[in-house]
Parts: C-alpha cells; structure tokens; sequence
C-alpha cells in the first residue's frame, strides 16, 4: 500500500470494525485473482474474521459506501490500487475495471494542505498584469 493508500485509510471516517475488516480481508485476498475476497456466505465470512454478522454487514456497508472496496457479485474487491499483488502493467488494467460511481477513498478531506487567508493582493495585481494606478 502506497503513501497516498495509506492517508486515505488513515483520514477516512471509518469504525473500528470498518478498518479492522479492511485489514482483515487484505489477509484473505486470492493471490491469483488480485484483491478478490470470497464469500461463499456472509455467516461464514463473519466467523472466518472472527467478527459478528451484523458488524461485518455494517463494516462492509461503511468500507463499500468509501469506495475501499466495491461488490463482484457476492464476493468483494479491494480497490487495486490500494492492494495489488500482480505487476504494474496488471494493476494499471485493475484499476481501469473499477466500477464507475465506485467512489473515490482519495477524494476525502486533505490534512497535509494549509489554506492562507489573505495575501498581499498588490503582488496579486502586479503579477496578473493589472495597473489600477495609470
């Protein structure tokens, strides 16, 4: 997981149980199939994660409705480009089969930006072309 995976996850509004089922299923991924998580039941699931059914419905609700995972019929897909096993040329395909209006874990709020109020709005002028004064 890159730089920019790992702040997302770290910034998103995610429960306890939400974040620590990402993790979980990144475990349990197929390596063949990069990113793919089984789920032949959500009951089972739930005791293959050691987690109750309905913390694991709520937990997949909140990870899915972040775009850090997206459903594959019953099973569930980690977002390529958040854990991929292949090579780039694998993971650049991956990731152009993301669903469209999967949203964006990358979208969320930035925190390693600062917004300055103000500013010196002569330098603004002077650099923009504009001469109030002639």
């Amino acid at each position: 997981m890159g730089y920019a995976a790992h702040n997302a996850l770290a910034d998103a509004d995610l429960s306890a149980s939400a974040y620590r089922l990402f993790h979980k299923m990144c475990a349990l991924q197929n390596r063949k199939d990069h990113g793919l998580v089984l789920v032949e039941s959500q009951t089972k699931f739930a005791e293959q994660v050691g987690m109750s059914q309905a913390s694991v419905s709520r937990s997949l609700k909140q990870l899915a409705s972040q775009g850090f995972i997206y459903p594959e019929g019953r099973n569930w897909r980690i977002r390529p480009d958040f854990v991929f096993n292949g090579n780039g040329a694998a993971q650049g395909q991956a990731v152009q089969n993301i669903p469209a209006g999967t949203p964006d874990p990358y979208a969320g709020p930035r925190t390693d930006l600062t917004v300055i109020d103000g500013g010196n709005d002569e330098k603004a002028d002077e650099a923009d072309g504009s001469d109030d004064g002639a």
